[in-house]
């Protein structure tokens, strides 16, 4: 008699997921607070080192995101590829430790986003691959997962710098270890439970709608690469608000958003991803050019309303791009989503550095009002046109859906 298998615990695997999530999010804002004297001070590197020792490590993570995704289609076993990652990128860290040299620190930086951005792609596989029905509430939980480590990684970053550069490396480590540890409470996925028929992602270029996933993730990042860098320049010049304030300012944006992430996202589960996302598209366009107009006390509520918007959209986004993925598009879109993000998060702050020297007054300060204008109309026109391209797919879905959870009986 052969033996029966029990079935893993999906639940619990879930929850193995948004740990490894959160692990792997903090090490990536854990180094941003510090950029100073972890480059500048520590190495006796100049400004433009520690602007490189940002873009490498976005750079070399588009590169790797294509390479870890083919690799895995070749040998199918999410769970080694999910600890080889980390544990590379804990490497990594250490050898950041090490490095003697601003050469040697970029080139271990270069090997941290090589295998970064493709283990935070590899945890979104996983948890499309475990979500079941109940889309909304696993993808809105990782999405949660990823921001509140994003949230975490800056302070705590800036509380470890005053206690020596080594150790920001030596704690991002160990929390990739850790991660990696935690991933191998990922079961073994049935072939049954895959995304999609397919593993590449199966782009038709002649729809509009395949475009909508990646508009979508360039502009998220996008949004956020204007965000850290010339919104914190208008914080400063305009609105003279101290280091410490604005870090407070942010906080209220980032606290409501990754908060909310879950929440939104098993509300989706009720009442499906196009509303959220094209409502939130909208919102979050629509506060995000006010925030050269608001006056200053206002700000700490436009924060809060970012934060929210921003919610309304992140989660029924995943969830859009889970269902192109299981829908027959492949889940190498996690990929190609990861990778239009990264392009719009290294846009961004070239955009706004641009920006902000080609609009300034006769006074010298930037029209900052005019940028954020810009920026927030732009994400206003994507939730308007996705509101136009995607409500046939959404209807096509949602009667398939339907199709299929009809019982159906024995003539």
């Amino acid at each position: 008699m052969t033996p029966t298998v029990p079935p893993p615990d999906y639940h619990a695997a879930r929850r193995s997921i948004a740990l490894a999530t959160f692990l792997t999010l903090v090490p990536l804002t854990l180094v941003v607070a510090g950029l100073n004297e972890l480059v500048i001070v520590a190495l006796h590197g100049t400004r433009a080192d520690a602007h490189a020792f940002t873009a490498v490590n976005m750079a070399t993570g588009i590169v790797g995101v294509p390479i870890a995704l083919a690799m895995f289609r070749r040998r199918p076993n999410l769970r080694v590829w999910l600890v080889a990652t980390l544990l590379i990128d804990a490497l990594a860290f250490l050898g950041m430790y090490t490095a003697t040299s601003v050469p040697v620190l970029l080139a271990w930086r270069a090997l941290d986003g090589f295998v970064h951005l493709p283990a935070v792609t590899l945890l979104m596989v996983a948890a499309n691959r475990l979500a079941g029905e109940k889309r909304g509430s696993t993808l809105g939980l990782v999405a949660s997962s990823l921001m509140i480590g994003v949230a975490v990684g800056s302070p705590l970053g800036g509380w470890l710098v005053m206690r020596g550069p080594g150790a920001v490396y030596l704690t991002a480590a160990a929390l990739l270890v850790v991660a990696a540890l935690a991933s191998l409470a990922i079961p073994p996925i049935p072939g049954g439970a895959a995304a999609g028929p397919a593993h590449r992602y199966q782009w038709n270029r002649r729809s509009l709608a395949t475009w909508m996933p990646l508009a979508f993730g360039f502009i998220d990042r996008f949004t956020i690469g204007v965000f850290v860098s010339t919104f914190t320049l208008y914080l400063s010049e305009v609105q003279r608000i101290s280091p410490s304030e604005r870090g407070v300012l942010m906080s209220l944006f980032m606290v409501p958003f990754s908060l909310l992430c879950w929440p939104i996202g098993r509300l989706a589960d009720h009442i499906g991803w196009y509303g959220p996302a094209i409502v939130g598209t909208i919102a979050f366009g629509v506060v995000y050019g006010s925030y050269g107009l608001v006056p200053g006390a206002w700000l700490p509520v436009a924060m809060v309303a970012s934060g929210l918007a921003s919610a309304l959209m992140f989660a029924p986004v995943l969830i859009l791009v889970s269902e192109f993925a299981r829908r027959g598009a492949g889940e190498g879109l996690f990929g190609v989503f990861q990778i239009a993000g990264s392009f719009g998060f290294l846009f961004g702050p070239m955009a706004g550095g641009l920006a902000v020297e080609i609009t300034r007054r006769r006074t010298g300060v930037p029209a900052y009002d005019a940028i954020f204008m810009a920026v927030g109309a732009s994400v206003v026109v994507l939730g308007l046109l996705a509101a136009v391209v995607l409500a046939p797919v959404a209807r096509a879905w949602r009667a398939e859906d339907e199709r299929h959870s009809v019982p159906t009986t024995n003539a």
